[in-house]
């Protein structure tokens, strides 16, 4: 299968990337009153004289500059290497100083390639965690890692592009990850109900993988997430309507799937989405007219529907849209002056649909590219 996103979608998602890079570095204090290790043990710094508390599975690597300390849990990083298949770390080094096995920089050659363990060492008594890792690209054939809840303030996950197999342990259950993108492997089976209980997601994407049956009404509990992507899986059935309470989505993709029954209307909760994409998801039409509600639209891609025909949608109140395509929705009747409205809109796709009457001018959207 292929992702149905394009080269804007990419530089979108760098975007969220270095966002949340920027916000997960930070050390909040409420994070900071984070406990989680059970059983600690008292250490002497040598270097600074004063005590330090670290999990036994930690280990002390040595000292950041101004003799600060640095506790990172080595053991823990070793187990999710082999789960993951993943033989390059040098586990003789400490892992938070932007050693090259550990943080290898991009490359031109390799523009889908990241390799990235992301520490934040501002908490208290200068200890480190990591926080952030992104393991892209890198044909990775294990399986996801059970180990990885030793890493109880990771928070951000990134494995895309590999050769991942298996399903999602269920111990992630227990995690604090905002952001998990799964995207691009071989995990098969159902998507795992308890994804629900990580409820500080909020971005997930699983799209281009193996998974199959419905979606679990259980993702309803996401209740903070702002990005959701299942394209190009094997799901099916009908959407939950427990996802009417993900009122924060701001980017909704479920296509190249083979749901059933009427394309949901479930936009009056979702009235923040900016991008929204339902190609070929195997949904029956129409459109419902309630998408109109979605003034906040930049992109939104339908096409493929089957069964009942659809109107025009109204969406000149959508003034910032910049992609819109309609395709193959079996829309019958005129295209309406409303769309000329939309001043902002460089991409417009009406093919193989049952349109008639006058073509509106669209010589006023001077952005327009693509017709």
């Amino acid at each position: 299968m292929v992702s149905c996103h394009d080269v804007d979608d990419q530089e979108d998602l760098t975007e969220k990337e270095e966002k949340v890079n920027l916000e997960e570095t930070r050390g909040t204090k409420e994070e900071e009153g984070e406990t989680h290790a059970p059983e600690e043990t008292v250490a002497i710094c040598a270097h600074c004289h004063d005590k330090m508390t670290f999990a036994d599975e930690d280990l002390l690597l040595g000292s950041k500059p101004h003799n600060r300390p640095l506790f990172v849990s080595v053991k823990a990083l070793g187990e999710i290497a082999k789960q993951l298949g993943k033989k390059d770390w040098n586990t003789n080094v400490d892992p938070c100083i932007n050693e090259s096995s550990w943080l290898t920089p991009k490359l031109d050659s390799r523009p889908l390639y990241n390799n990235s363990l992301i520490c934040n060492c501002s908490y208290p008594n200068s200890v480190c965690h990591v926080v952030k890792l992104i393991l892209k690209g890198q044909d990775l054939g294990g399986v996801l890692p059970r180990s990885l809840v030793k890493l109880p303030y990771l928070t951000y996950l990134d494995l895309n592009r590999n050769f991942l197999s298996g399903n999602i342990p269920h111990k992630w259950a227990s995690t604090k990850l905002k952001f998990l993108s799964l995207s691009v492997n071989n995990l098969s089976g159902p998507i795992p109900s308890f994804l629900g209980s990580i409820t500080t997601l909020k971005f997930l994407s699983i799209e281009t993988n193996l998974f199959s049956g419905m979606v679990p009404h259980e993702l309803g509990k996401l209740v903070n997430l702002e990005n959701l992507t299942l394209s190009a899986n094997n799901l099916s059935g009908e959407l939950p309507v427990t996802l009417t309470k993900l009122t924060k989505l701001k980017e909704l993709r479920i296509s190249s799937n083979n749901f059933t029954g009427r394309m949901p209307d479930f936009f009056q909760s979702w009235k923040q989405l900016e991008k929204l994409e339902i190609q070929a998801s195997g949904f029956e039409g129409p459109i419902p007219s309630s998408i109109s509600i979605l003034i906040n639209l930049t992109e939104l891609r339908i096409s493929d529907l089957v069964g009942g025909g659809s109107k025009f949608p109204n969406l000149g109140s959508s003034t910032r849209m910049i992609r819109l395509m309609l395709r193959s929705c079996n829309i019958s009747g005129p295209i309406p002056k409303s769309i000329l409205k939309l001043t902002q809109l460089q991409t417009l796709d009406l093919s193989f649909n049952r349109l008639d009457g006058i073509v509106p001018d669209f010589g006023d959207l001077s952005e327009l590219k693509y017709l």
